[in-house]
């Protein structure tokens, strides 16, 4: 066979294999938006978004607590609001309208972060698209429609914003102050010499809880320590995939998964430092950074390991297999970690997930310095 002949039949092998591997990226992201309209009319679609966000907004509006009693039962219920009070100020005024159409909204509004994320992060590969949507954990962020899809938003112009000093600040305080378990992301831009701005997102980071717990009176702010230290018993150590659940499934106490934890997260936080700080690689201190949020939490649903997508776009904004991995988290129970093998699948996941970003970035896509004057 000749040189010509031998050319032509290897890109006709690559053609196949491209159409063939987009046929079936668009067949699993077909399946979760065809499972996700089937919920349409129901209360199943938005379930964290209707019965604890609005919920919480509502009791705002009318001049109540949003925050709900220290009771075992109703911590486990799984509609109990336990973020900063921003998030209940801001939707109060939208619970005057129909719950549906809100709903509906905030879902349309998922779907728009995460698309949006990917192309603020430089992603053009349409089949990258087409594998996030079919990811397990993001079909139960969608289905919950609760912050998940936004923290990725958010997260993606941390990212987009390294380079200013305000608008960077801004979205690294919005995200840590609206979930908590984002705070080493702050370690980061230590990490990446953004010290100034660092300093700004912690300020604002705590300003504008404060403000909003003045909106509605400062109420039960004494109590949502204990709030916290509750809620994470009740649901981190029996339900979720957090790395204290899993040790707990093992048959192990609270307190080992809890120092296994903590060395986990440390380990992450200790690697973002060392690729920040002494060789200035901002990708992989970045991705070491998002691992460390997610090993400290106490609370980790199925939902929250669509963050991942933020380190695999910015490492590997071409498609590959990597991309198909978190599929497979479509086995695991939205609302419980399950059995067997299913408390601990998302933690395999997002650690081979984590490796291959860690080790094998593209470096042809994003600079390996930090950027002057961040």
């Amino acid at each position: 066979m000749s040189v010509g002949a031998s050319t032509l039949a290897e890109s006709a092998r690559l053609g196949w294999s491209r159409t063939l591997s987009t046929g079936a990226l668009v067949a699993g992201a077909a399946i979760s938006v065809v499972s996700l309209l089937a919920l349409a009319g129901t209360d199943q679609l938005g379930w964290d978004f209707r019965y604890t966000y609005l919920r919480a907004a509502a009791l705002v509006m009318h001049g109540g607590s949003p925050y709900p009693p220290l009771d075992d039962a109703v911590l486990g219920s799984g509609t109990a609001y336990v973020y900063p009070p921003q998030l209940a100020v801001v939707l109060a005024p939208v619970t005057n309208l129909p719950a549906d159409v809100v709903v509906w909204l905030a879902f349309c509004a998922a779907v728009a972060a995460l698309v949006g994320a990917l192309a603020l992060l430089g992603v053009r590969d349409v089949r990258c698209y087409l594998a996030l949507l079919a990811w397990g954990s993001t079909s139960s962020a969608l289905e919950m429609t609760n912050l998940s899809a936004f923290l990725v938003l958010a997260i993606a112009l941390v990212w987009r914003f390294r380079g200013t000093v305000w608008p960077f600040a801004a979205m690294l305080a919005l995200v840590v102050s609206t979930k908590l378990f984002g705070w080493p992301l702050f370690v980061w831009a230590v990490a990446t010499r953004r010290p100034r701005a660092a300093i700004l997102a912690i300020v604002l980071g705590i300003a504008v809880p404060m403000c909003a717990w003045a909106v509605i009176g400062f109420a039960d702010i004494t109590r949502y320590p204990e709030l916290l230290r509750r809620f994470s018993e009740v649901q981190g150590e029996q339900k979720s995939y957090s790395i204290v659940a899993a040790v707990v499934a093992l048959g192990c106490s609270p307190a080992v998964g809890q120092a296994l934890a903590f060395v986990v997260g440390a380990c992450l936080l200790a690697a973002s430092v060392y690729f920040g700080w002494r060789t200035g690689d901002d990708v992989r201190s970045f991705a070491a950074a998002i691992g460390a949020t997610l090993a400290f939490t106490p609370v980790l649903w199925l939902h929250f390991f669509v963050l991942l997508a933020v380190p695999l776009a910015i490492a590997r904004p071409r498609f590959s297999a990597i991309w198909l991995l978190p599929i497979v988290l479509w086995v695991c129970p939205r609302a419980d970690n399950g059995e067997g093998l299913q408390p601990f699948l998302p933690a395999i996941v997002s650690s081979i997930l984590l490796a291959v970003v860690l080790t094998r970035a593209d470096e042809r896509w994003w600079p390996k310095t930090v950027e002057a004057g961040a």
